[in-house]
C-alpha cells in the first residue's frame, strides 16, 4: 500500500527536488545542485518512460531540428551564468536557476513550486522549439554532453578492507560485514562488487553503507565467517568511466546511456562519486562493477539528467530571426 504524502510532506519534498533548501548556512553544501532550464527541438511528447537520447530532448544548438551535440551552439542558445561563487557551470547550456527564487504554495490538495519567468533570446535561426525540460546542474561541456559513444567504461580499481591488525568481520548468514573502526570507508559506495574472501558469495554487491558504524550491507548472505582466524580482508571492485575533459565533480548527477558492445552497464541516472583526474570518474551506484579482474566493457553516452519536461501547448515555436524569444514560467506540482 502506497503511503499518503500530506501537504507538509509535499512541501519538504519539493524543497529538496528544486534545491530550495539552501537558506540555512549549514545546509548550503549539502543541498542538491541547482536546476538548469533547457529547451528541446525534437518532436517529443513527454512520457513517464522518457530518457535523454540522441533522438529526444536535444537542445537547439543548430538549425534544422537536428541533434548538434558535440558542436558549439550557433543559434545564440545560452551558456549558463553562475549564480553562486562556489559553483561553476559556465560550460553547460541553458539557464541556471537559483534555488532561492522558488516560491512554494499549497493549492487545494496539491503543492506547487513556481519560478519567475525566464527568457531565451536567440541570435539566429534555431528551427522549431517543441518544449522545455529541467535537469540537475553539472558542467559537462558541449564537446562531451550528448555525443554518442564519446565515453568508455572499463576496469577501474579494487579496494581492500581488513587485515590481521584491523580486520573486517562477518558472520555466516548475515547480510552485512563490519569494517574495523580504524579503517576508512569513504572510498566505498553502493553497487560495488564484493569478493576476495571465501565467505562472500560470487556476484555480491553493496546495497548500503552506514559510515558512522562502518557497516556495509550486502545483497547476498555470507557463506562463511569472516575473521582473523581465516581471512579478515574483503575486496570491493568498481569500474571507471573515461571521458576526456568531462569537467564533472563529485556530487554531479547525470544520465549514462549504455553504448555499443557494453555487456553489463545499465543505462540510468548516476551520481559522480569521485574524480581521480580530468578524464576519468567513478559513479554511485558503481557502474559496471568488476570482480577478479573481469568486466563487461564498452562505450556510453553522457547526458544531463531529465527531471521535468513539458511540451508547449501551442507549439512548436519557430525561431528564425535574431532577437526571437521564448519566455517560460516554471510550475512544478505534487498532488
Amino acid at each position: 500500500m502506497a503511503l499518503l504524502v500530506p501537504n507538509i510532506g509535499e512541501i519538504e519534498s519539493l524543497r529538496y527536488l528544486i534545491a530550495q533548501n539552501n537558506h540555512t548556512a549549514a545546509l548550503a553544501d549539502q543541498s542538491p545542485r541547482n536546476l538548469v532550464l533547457k529547451l528541446y527541438t525534437s518532436n517529443t511528447t513527454p512520457a513517464e518512460s522518457d530518457v535523454p537520447s540522441t533522438t529526444a530532448y536535444y537542445e537547439p544548438y543548430g538549425v534544422g531540428n537536428t541533434n548538434a551535440y558535440g558542436y558549439a551552439p550557433t543559434t545564440g542558445y545560452p551558456y549558463c551564468v553562475n549564480n553562486r561563487t562556489d559553483q561553476d557551470y559556465t560550460s553547460q547550456t541553458g539557464i541556471l536557476l537559483n534555488g532561492s527564487r522558488w516560491g512554494i504554495n499549497n493549492v487545494a490538495s496539491g503543492t506547487t513550486a513556481t519560478y519567475p519567468e525566464q527568457t531565451f533570446t536567440f541570435t539566429g535561426n534555431a528551427g522549431d522549439v517543441y518544449g522545455y525540460y529541467v535537469t540537475r546542474a553539472n558542467n559537462m561541456p558541449y564537446t562531451v554532453q550528448g555525443v554518442e559513444h564519446f565515453a568508455s567504461v572499463g576496469i577501474g580499481t579494487t579496494v581492500t578492507k581488513g587485515d590481521n591488525s584491523d580486520p573486517t568481520i562477518g558472520v555466516i548468514g548475515n547480510y552485512y560485514i563490519t569494517i574495523d573502526p580504524d579503517v576508512s570507508v569513504d572510498d566505498l559506495t553502493l553497487g560495488m562488487v564484493v569478493g576476495g574472501n571465501a565467505g562472500i558469495d560470487t556476484g555480491t554487491k553493496v546495497i548500503g553503507i552506514d559510515r558512522a558504524l562502518k557497516v556495509v550491507y550486502l545483497d547476498k548472505a555470507l557463506l562463511d565467517n569472516i575473521q582473523v582466524a581465516t581471512d579478515p580482508s574483503v575486496e570491493f571492485s568498481f569500474s571507471k568511466i573515461t571521458a576526456t575533459g568531462h569537467q564533472l565533480v563529485a556530487g554531479d548527477v547525470l544520465y549514462v546511456a549504455a553504448g555499443t558492445a557494453n555487456t553489463t552497464t545499465e543505462s540510468g541516472t548516476y551520481t559522480v562519486f569521485s574524480v581521480p583526474n580530468a578524464d576519468e570518474f567513478y559513479t554511485t551506484p558503481s557502474i559496471n562493477p568488476t570482480q577478479n579482474g573481469a568486466a563487461g566493457v564498452g562505450t556510453c553516452t553522457l547526458y544531463s539528467s531529465l527531471m521535468y519536461a513539458e511540451r508547449f501547448t501551442n507549439g512548436p515555436y519557430s525561431i528564425q530571426n535574431n532577437g526571437d524569444q521564448i519566455k517560460i514560467t516554471l510550475n512544478v506540482a505534487l498532488d
